[in-house]
């Protein structure tokens, strides 16, 4: 019997762990790197400054995020690649993230008998945390080590295991995404309670030390600039104010959305991209509050909300940073949804729902993925515009990360960074005005704009159907 439980639970992890990489091989086969945008292409520069400096010794620098996953993607692109490795990590630190979801509820809701169904529809198949796990963002990484860190904290309190894995996580997490200080720091709490409580006090110190060796790679990339995190720009001019607006005018230009911040980050309970029956279960949750009454429960609650307040503060909105939370949210509602399930319908016509809701899945998932997608798509074919042009200075904004990143030679000059005055003939301009005029109204990007337009003579030598126009200053 014991084996055949074995046999199953293997099963059901090979799964989990495995559809996210048919999904990443399938993504490769029609071209697609992980790459996008201007995040990813920072990740990728450090990561290979990185492996720059541990073969030759070059210092890569002050770096603004948390060096971890760069630092993990330098080591394995010595094995697949600097690209490769980076969208590696995102993919398999997703699977997993969504075998240690089924974990944490099989230990915490053990009566029950619908989990691996849960956790295949609502975590393999959500459509950001699978977004998260194709793209070369830290996100994914970040994810995984906030849930390794509450699935040992839940089994220490509640089967007195060791209590080093939650401190050694709750650490990598740290070093991954900033932001996780704010979603572990209760269990940390408590798990320091629980150490001064039951005496294990071997254990604490021996967490020290393994934690402190997975902040070396900060502290050596990192020793410049130890605590330029505190001086973070949003961390600044974060507010409560800022719960209630919806538009914002920060040195990333003047943004509009259409909810204020506390209803946007609310979106983990309710919007198809996190998990479209999440109305419903919050509906079961609040009509059955004794649902909340145990202590992994609370935990989730408190700890969730605690980020939320905190995200909710900061003047702007992206479901990346929201997610960062959202697998606490997931297991938070799985009591909700086993009593979803008593209902006698579901029960009858369990496979056939599950086929439709994988479907839905899908189908959320291709929509919010199409964007990430089409903004690779459009990048790779700039680059390839750009070719014959290298050599010269180039101008532009948003996309001179990807064509650095994509290793086109120019000498590259950001609109962003400052105010230029003095062009010269022959200089080029890769630019969309129309793309960037609100947001960026009165702003530098804008500002170096208009004043190009106003003094040279410009000459179209290239246009993408995107928008996007290649100029050349005559």
């Amino acid at each position: 019997m014991k084996s055949q439980k074995t046999s199953t639970s293997f099963y059901k992890n090979s799964i989990l762990f495995c559809i996210p990489l048919v999904f990443l091989l399938a993504l490769k086969l029609i071209g697609f790197d992980g790459l996008y945008g201007q995040d990813s292409y920072e990740y990728l520069r450090y990561s290979i400054a990185t492996q720059d400096y541990i073969t030759q010794g070059t210092h890569p620098g002050n770096y603004f995020w948390p060096v971890l996953y760069p630092f993990m993607g330098s080591i394995l692109s010595f094995i697949f690649g600097n690209v490769l490795a980076l969208q590696l990590i995102s993919c398999v630190s997703f699977s997993i993230t969504s075998i240690f979801i089924f974990k944490t509820i099989k230990l915490l809701y053990t009566k029950t008998q619908y989990h691996f169904f849960y956790v295949l529809i609502f975590t393999v198949f959500c459509p950001f945390l699978l977004k998260m796990g194709l793209i070369v963002m830290s996100d994914a990484l970040a994810v995984m080590f906030v849930v390794l860190s509450f699935y040992f904290f839940f089994k220490s309190y509640y089967k007195s295991t060791n209590l080093t894995p939650v401190f050694i996580f709750t650490t990598c997490a740290l070093m991954t995404r900033y932001a996780s200080f704010f979603i572990t720091l209760p269990i940390i709490f408590y798990a320091l309670y629980l150490v001064y409580k039951q005496r294990k006090y071997k254990q604490f110190i021996i967490a020290i030390l393994l934690s402190f060796t997975t902040t070396i790679p900060f502290l050596i990339l990192q020793w410049g600039a130890l605590f330029d995190a505190t001086s973070n720009y949003f961390l600044k001019i974060w507010s409560i104010a800022n719960y209630f607006k919806s538009s914002y005018t920060t040195q990333d230009g003047t943004q509009y959305y259409l909810f204020p911040n506390i209803i946007h980050t609310l979106y983990l309970f309710f919007h198809p991209g996190f998990i479209f029956i999440g109305s419903i279960l919050s509906i079961i949750m609040l009509r059955n509050y004794k649902i909340l009454s145990p202590f992994h429960q609370k935990t989730l609650l408190i700890c969730s909300t605690l980020y939320i307040l905190f995200i909710a503060g900061i003047p702007f909105q992206n479901p990346r940073v929201v997610g960062l939370v959202f697998p606490l949210i997931l297991i938070l509602l799985y009591p909700a949804f086993i009593k979803l399930m008593h209902i006698k319908f579901i029960k009858r016509f369990i496979i056939i729902i599950g086929v439709i809701c994988v479907g839905l899945q899908l189908t959320f998932w291709s929509l919010t993925f199409h964007s990430i997608f089409s903004r690779a798509i459009i990048e790779k074919e700039i680059a390839t515009m750009l070719k014959p042009y290298q050599g010269r200075n180039l101008y532009s904004f948003d996309l001179d990360l990807a064509m650095q990143g994509r290793g086109l030679d120019f000498q590259y000059k950001n609109m962003y960074m400052k105010r230029y005055k003095n062009f010269i003939t022959n200089d080029l301009i890769l630019f969309d005005p129309l793309r960037y005029k609100v947001q960026w109204k009165d702003k530098n990007p804008m500002i170096n704009w208009e004043f190009i337009q106003n003094n040279y003579k410009l000459k179209i030598v290239e246009t993408h159907p995107d928008g996007w126009k290649l100029y050349q200053i005559e």
